[in-house]
């Protein structure tokens, strides 16, 4: 719904004041939550010395330790899913609520089912973390514009905002969370929309900051402070933007392939246990695949992988993600996708380097892990500020990271049309 400078009231600012002071505290609430799982179930309660990042936790678990959580977390995911699906409110897409603001986001449903994607990731779900406080926003900001008597057109705008302010909480990005409320969400770019996203995000990595600090994602990367994106690294630039063009355009399509199951039906549970264990069974010899793909992303970022490797890693976290949406389990695909693409360019820069003049793997991945995302969640313009944004990297990574999304978009719309044709 189109919103105009004349529908910015009072009372809007204050909805969105709020929206990002609840989004803030959700973010904090969820990291904690997730933490907290994470300890309990690789490492038996709290690392001494304090908090044990999640690929420590998982590195120093053993092979058979590793199996039994996945498999646990199938059994969570089996059983809670179906039970929420079964006696739940209909769950509501963020878009669909966006998109249709009579519609109410049923609250009690959406905090189980957002509190279950924090329980399952934290576990070793492979899936991201960045959808359910997006969700426990947007759940909370749905009374929250009714007590205020918003219009149709200034709900519609809350309820955005509340799910970029949940993004700007968990990864403390205010203005990667911004263009993606105006890229995704509204698709709209007047001043009452810029004004509005502004304040919700700001709002909520502030209060995000007070209780956790501000904390970088992607720290501690020296070797790509002082990269050379010379002619070589941009001509492997656009040859990438071919290969992950390619690579998401197959994932999708491998997703697109999964069998449509009954997800209210109780013979979830056993698929949920068989795919989790399978998952399991890989996250024994690659425990990098387990989580959300940070792990990962870590690795190839700090140029810290052999090719074989990257591609062993691609191979399985592909599987994973497959397999944790085949058993029902929900969650994001931001950071694994940016470890599909991370792992997709590494391996392509090695190969480059075999034969042509040299090119710095980790900032290759790194390029390659923005445009993945960009293109497989549609928020080309969201990535490139947000991969900047998540790793306080600098500016001169768009250069290449433009030429890859441009070759990778100008190949996935040939794509389109072809098949369209």
């Amino acid at each position: 719904m189109a919103m105009d400078s004349r529908d910015f009231s009072l009372r809007l600012g204050v909805a969105l004041l709020l929206t990002g002071l609840l989004a803030g505290l959700v973010g904090i609430g969820f990291t904690h939550l997730l933490h907290a799982v994470q300890q309990l179930v690789f490492h038996g309660g709290w690392a001494q010395g304090g908090h044990a990042s999640f690929r420590e936790l998982v590195q120093q678990a053993s092979a058979g330790w590793r199996f039994a959580a996945l498999l646990a977390c199938g059994a969570v995911v089996g059983v809670c899913w179906t039970l929420l699906q079964r006696y739940g409110a209909p769950l509501m897409e963020v878009k669909t609520a966006v998109k249709q603001p009579e519609k109410d986001m049923p609250v009690k449903t959406t905090a189980c089912h957002a509190i279950l994607q924090i329980i399952t990731v934290g576990m070793g779900s492979p899936l991201g973390r960045e959808v359910a406080p997006r969700e426990m926003s947007v759940a909370l900001a749905t009374p929250l514009s009714g007590c205020l008597k918003l219009s149709p057109a200034q709900k519609s705008v809350v309820l955005a905002c509340a799910s970029g302010a949940g993004l700007a909480a968990v990864y403390n990005v205010p203005l990667a969370a911004t263009v993606f409320v105006l890229e995704t969400l509204l698709a709209a770019w007047s001043v009452p929309m810029v004004l509005a996203a502004l304040l919700a995000c700001g709002v909520a990595v502030l209060v995000v900051r007070v209780g956790l600090g501000d904390t970088v994602q992607y720290a501690h990367l020296p070797n790509l402070e002082n990269v050379a994106f010379d002619a070589s690294f941009l001509a492997w630039a656009a040859v990438c933007g071919v290969l992950i063009a390619l690579g998401v355009n197959a994932f999708a399509w491998s997703n697109g392939k999964l069998p449509k199951l009954n997800k209210a039906s109780w013979k979830m549970l056993p698929i949920a246990l068989l795919s989790f264990a399978a998952i399991g069974a890989m996250g024994m010899w690659q425990p990098e695949i387990l989580g959300n793909g940070k792990a990962g992303n870590q690795l190839s970022f700090a140029d810290a992988l052999t090719w074989q490797t990257a591609l062993a890693l691609l191979a399985t976290k592909w599987a994973a993600v497959l397999l944790a949406t085949v058993a029902g389990a929900y969650g994001g695909r931001i950071t694994p996708s940016m470890m599909l693409g991370g792992m997709i360019a590494f391996a392509s820069a090695v190969a480059w380097n075999a034969a042509l003049p040299p090119v710095s793997a980790g900032a290759a991945a790194f390029v390659g892990a923005t445009v993945f995302l960009g293109l497989a969640q549609n928020m080309r313009l969201t990535a490139i500020v947000f991969m900047l944004e998540l790793s306080r990297l600098s500016t001169a990574f768009w250069l290449p990271v433009c030429v890859c999304m441009g070759v990778a978009m100008a190949v996935q719309m040939g794509w389109a049309r072809r098949k369209a044709g």
